[in-house]
């Protein structure tokens, strides 16, 4: 894996793993499930020597764990699965790219989206300030599990990625109501070693999946776009990558 074509990785350019849904893709037994889950982990002392945020993170992960498995199990919605829709969500990430975020790996699955993103903030002048947000973010450890966007960092965003896309996909679809689901499952990335897990679940999750064999074979993933590039099979974006202009 290389990363020799990305800016050095140093906070506070704080970058988000966030993975979004199709709306209803959960079955309320589900949902019920990891509501059940995360009191039960909330309500595990931390271990010696963990602070509380720090205890709050890791439930965060491990119910992630759980939830991201239930959604590559999914059995109803598919929509994301029709290639217009695929194609049309990862032309909307390319767009925001460079203006709203770097957009440094994605993946569209048939129900859910998950996207590694440094957003771009140009009110932040200066680097203590970038500094003083990193600190803020790495404070706010309240938020266990799936949230609403409009509470989130990443409300704006998140806002443009999904209102565009879903009122497009029901075009597409020639159906009416409601596409994504009103929440999203967002991770603020600590460091360095930290991004490069976060890139290879992204990478294996077509094949974890079971939907291909290989990373690269997924046609709307970062590792397929970055292989088209330069043969390169890692899931990381070229930060300088030009594939935008050549996909459909």
């Amino acid at each position: 894996m290389t990363r020799r074509f990305l800016p050095h990785w140093f906070v506070p350019a704080a970058v988000h793993f966030v993975t979004y849904r199709l709306h209803d893709s959960l079955p309320k037994t589900v949902l019920e499930e990891l509501r059940a889950c995360k009191n039960a982990l909330l309500k595990d002392k931390p271990k010696s020597g963990q602070s509380s945020a720090q205890h709050r993170t890791e439930a965060h992960k491990r119910l992630f764990v759980q939830y991201d498995a239930w959604l590559d199990r999914g059995e109803s919605k598919k929509h994301l699965s029709d290639p217009r829709i695929a194609a049309l969500i990862r032309s909307n990430l390319y767009h925001h790219h460079g203006k709203k975020y770097q957009l440094l790996a994605y993946c569209v699955m048939p129900n859910h989206v998950h996207i590694l993103i440094q957003p771009q903030d140009e009110g932040l002048a200066t680097a203590n300030e970038q500094l003083m947000l990193a600190g803020s973010l790495c404070q706010d450890q309240a938020a266990v599990g799936e949230q609403a966007d409009g509470h989130s960092q990443l409300a704006t965003i998140m806002h443009s990625v999904k209102s565009y896309t879903a009122h497009e996909a029901n075009k597409i679809l020639r159906r009416s109501g409601t596409f994504w689901q009103a929440e999203s499952y967002d991770h603020w990335v600590r460091d360095d070693a930290e991004l490069e897990r976060i890139v290879a679940y992204i990478e294996a999750n077509p094949v974890k999946a079971g939907l291909v064999k290989e990373p690269h074979d997924w046609f709307f993933c970062s590792a397929h776009d970055r292989f088209l590039t330069d043969g390169e099979k890692c899931g990381w974006l070229r930060w300088e990558s030009e594939i935008a202009r050549s996909l459909p």
